[in-house]
């Protein structure tokens, strides 16, 4: 049985259909998955824009100070009814709000639905948004997650208190069904129309093909006829020339007229059947450029280039452009579409267009995907709008033996109200990120100055708590009122520390410095600040250095020391009289020029509840809460420790039993230092005597606005027999350094913040000063200013070193003693 051939007619019907029906489809598969995205987006901004909308409502001071003993009063109602008319009057499933208690977890503190509420410290399912909202940042789940209620997208909008802090975070719930079935609308709603197109398309080629199935079959019964014809003259011809032969002259010329006729009609049936050809051709060029036109009506102009040519085909002009290409008009590619760059692309934006439409560019992209594009900004009759050129491959590259593209189809198209708006979205985004950006910097600015402004005072009320514990004729009740301011002031500056570095470390303002230090140099401050708090409360303090130890190591010195004084200190606090605190540091591995060292920490204090172990690096925890009023405790300090031994790549652990004691290992890599130390051959187990540091003789000049703090500062500094002279300012500074001869005064006490001139500028001026004693005499910042960027603009500005108010006696001794 013989397979029956399509005709033809049929093929270019099936080929044409079949290439509109797959580019649909792909057309459509492609929209789909854009509208996908752009309805995510769209129903992810209604839903954080109704969580914004519950977070303006709340009073951020009173929903963050609730308890669940609070539940029922008159404040908790009134937040409770804010929330629960929000709900009633908006398409969501739930709102509540949210209290963080530990670094990833939360509960409820707010929840008015109606049935099945969730209960005040009812745990509450993390996600990756709800985090977020808790630093800050307003989210939505990108994907549902499940609890008992069931299954859900939420939206979460911080609520601020006065001060700045995040109070609670509302969330407001959207069923993961009805989210879902949103898309999937959408979706139903696209492909109804992609099928509709489909539809419409194949009747519409069909509609059009049947001109043509006509044509063709008027073409086949021409050449059919032709054929017939041709056959019945081959017959006659050969009837005819036998014939002759015995016939006369007169019958031959007869014949040969007849066969004259019958080849003059076959010429004429043959010009017939050029004639159908030639309108058939014509026919099908009309059809194929209405069908082109029909197809690429998204585009300004369309036109066909073949790259090998450097020739184009113009199949729809450009409806904008004076003077530009005809429909049907032939053109050269490269020149015709440069010519259009130079006139028409905007200066900003033609060098790239040039460079898109390079040939070479243009099969090198084309090989790699099936579209390209270019967007830029144009300029035709004094008008300034944003256009887009598309290029496809008339054949793909894996459908051809040497992959490569040849001939391609370019599209023009307007898009400019929809990059204004992209460009307007941007505008928003960036005047967002500036707002954001300028109110970190005037945090930054807020936190500078609070420190200062509290530092300068408290420097003032602890210096002089210590001056008059020092005086012999004080009865014992004044000296136990004076203990206790001083425990008092100095609970206070170490809650103002703690939140000034919990802050900055959340605010990504705490850096790492990498820089040579001494490890002697760092013992010896963390001796001095410990041994003395050791001594004033009755407590045996012993400092060890375990097996063979550089002296010197690149790191960060100062966070190094905040850890180590972070957790003695507690050791301190948390160890009664009689008591043992121990600090040992020891080199646990050495590889590839570092040096793995541990610092133990250990004390015999009243030790750390088992239960309470896993979460004492969680902020604002406590064993107890009793400890706030008995030990002082912010529980921040263990949460700001365990943030800077991460950002130094450390690791800290902690062992404890209840009224036995506690042990705390910090591991930190450093850095080997090749600085040769000139003392190395000393065995610093020579007992240090640094209270017996000769001072006597030596003059120091004080700069300090604040009288008080400069009184108290020169009543320090005379236990040590040290001559001070005072200027007012850092101008009165200057002109005093500069009045007196060289090496007059020993060393330069400056604080940062004065009148006329201050600290880093008078600095500056001295280290210019035209005299040998400038560029070498000891400059120490006594500041209230503490910020990590202080340090370095004293360091910056030529200073030696930076000590922080307010100061321990100890302290400026032992500094002093390292200069003088």
């Amino acid at each position: 049985m013989k397979t029956r051939k399509l005709s033809l007619t049929t093929q270019i019907i099936v080929g044409v259909s079949s290439f509109l029906l797959v580019a649909d489809v792909f057309l459509g598969v492609s929209l789909t998955m854009q509208s996908q995205r752009a309805i995510k987006t769209l129903i992810n901004s209604r839903m954080m824009d109704m969580s914004n909308t519950a977070a303006s409502m709340l009073d951020g001071d009173v929903v963050g100070s609730f308890k669940a003993e609070d539940e029922g009063t008159e404040a908790y109602e009134r937040e409770m009814d804010k929330l629960r008319a929000f709900q009633n009057n908006m398409e969501l499933k739930y709102i509540y709000c949210i209290k963080q208690v530990g670094e990833k977890e939360f509960v409820f503190s707010i929840d008015p639905a109606e049935e099945d509420p969730g209960e005040f410290g009812s745990p509450i399912v993390y996600t990756d948004a709800l985090y977020s909202a808790s630093k800050g940042v307003a989210s939505v789940d990108m994907d549902p997650y499940e609890d008992d209620w069931g299954k859900f997208y939420s939206a979460y909008s911080p609520v601020f208190d006065s001060d700045g802090n995040v109070a609670v975070v509302v969330a407001v719930d959207f069923s993961a069904t009805w989210y879902d079935e949103q898309i999937a609308g959408f979706f139903r709603i696209i492909l109804a129309d992609i099928m509709l197109t489909v539809v419409i398309g194949i009747f519409l080629i069909f509609f059009v093909m049947r001109n043509v199935r006509r044509y063709f079959k008027t073409l086949l019964t021409d050449l059919n006829d032709l054929a017939n014809d041709v056959d019945d003259i081959t017959k006659e011809l050969a009837a005819s020339s036998g014939a002759a032969i015995s016939e006369d002259k007169r019958e031959i010329g007869t014949t040969d007229s007849d066969a004259q006729n019958e080849i003059q009609m076959l010429g004429k049936k043959i010009h017939s059947v050029r004639d159908h050809l030639r309108e058939y051709m014509d026919h099908a060029q009309r059809q194929a450029n209405n069908m082109i036109t029909a197809l690429a009506s998204d585009y300004w102009s369309v036109y066909y280039v073949n790259l090998d040519q450097d020739k184009g085909t113009c199949y729809r002009s450009h409806s904008r452009l004076e003077n530009g290409l005809k429909e049907g008009e032939t053109f050269v590619f490269s020149d015709t579409f440069e010519k259009y760059a130079h006139e028409h692309v905007t200066e900003q934006y033609r060098d790239e267009f040039l460079e898109f439409i390079d040939p070479e560019n243009i099969r090198k992209r084309l090989t790699k995907e099936s579209l390209i594009a270019y967007r830029y900004l144009s300029i035709k009759n004094g008008r300034e709008s944003y256009e887009m050129i598309r290029m496809a491959g008339v054949r793909r590259v894996e459908d051809r033996e040497d992959h490569m593209v040849h001939s391609l189809g370019v599209g023009f198209t307007d898009v400019d109200a929809e990059m204004r708006r992209t460009m307007e979205h941007s505008q928003a985004l960036s005047d967002a990120l500036s707002v954001a950006q300028q109110a970190s910097k005037a945090k930054t600015a807020f936190l500078s100055s609070m420190s200062h402004e509290i530092r300068t005072p408290m420097n003032a009320i602890i210096g002089i708590d210590k001056i008059a514990l020092d005086d012999p004729d004080i009865s014992d009740k004044t000296r136990d009122y004076l203990r206790q301011i001083g425990d008092s002031a100095e609970h206070l500056l170490n809650i103002i520390n703690d939140i000034l570095d919990m802050s900055r470390i959340e605010s990504g303002q705490m850096t790492i410095k990498n820089e040579e230090f001494s490890l002697g140099k760092l013992f010896d401050q963390i001796d001095t600040i410990i041994g003395s708090q050791c001594r004033d409360k009755g407590l045996n303090y012993k400092s060890e250095i375990i097996g063979d130890i550089d002296r010197y190591y690149i790191g960060d010195a100062m966070k190094l020391e905040q850890i180590i004084i972070n957790i003695l200190g507690n050791s301190v606090k948390f160890t009664p009289p009689g008591g043992d605190v121990i600090f040992t540091v020891m080199r646990a591995t050495h590889f590839n020029g570092n040096s793995l060292l541990k610092f133990s920490m250990k004390d015999t204090g009243v030790g750390i509840d088992e239960v309470f172990l896993p979460r004492i690096f969680d902020a604002f925890s406590r064993e107890d809460d009793s400890s706030t009023s008995k030990y002082g405790s912010t529980g921040l300090g263990m949460a700001i420790t365990k943030n800077i031994v991460d950002m130094l790549n450390g690791e800290i652990t902690v062992s404890s039993k209840k009224d036995e004691g506690t042990e705390f290992v910090v591991s930190v890599t450093l850095a080997d230092s090749e600085r040769v130390e000139e003392e190395k051959a000393q065995e610093t187990v020579t007992a240090k005597k640094k209270d017996e540091t000769s001072f006597v003789g030596k003059r120091i000049l004080l700069a300090e606005d604040i009288e008080v703090n400069a009184k108290i500062i020169m009543k320090i500094l005379s236990m040590k027999k040290l001559e001070v002279d005072h200027a007012k300012d850092g101008k009165l500074a200057v002109e005093m350094f500069a009045s007196h001869p060289e090496g007059y005064y020993d060393a330069i006490l400056m604080d940062m913040r004065m009148p006329e001139m201050d600290g880093l500028e008078a600095t500056s001026v001295i280290r210019t000063m035209d005299r040998a004693d400038a560029g070498k005499i000891p400059i120490i910042a006594l500041t209230a200013n503490a910020f990590d960027e202080d340090v370095q603009k004293c360091l910056q500005a030529g200073m030696n070193a930076h000590l922080a108010k307010p100061v321990e006696p100890d302290v400026i001794f032992s500094r002093l003693g390292e200069f003088l």
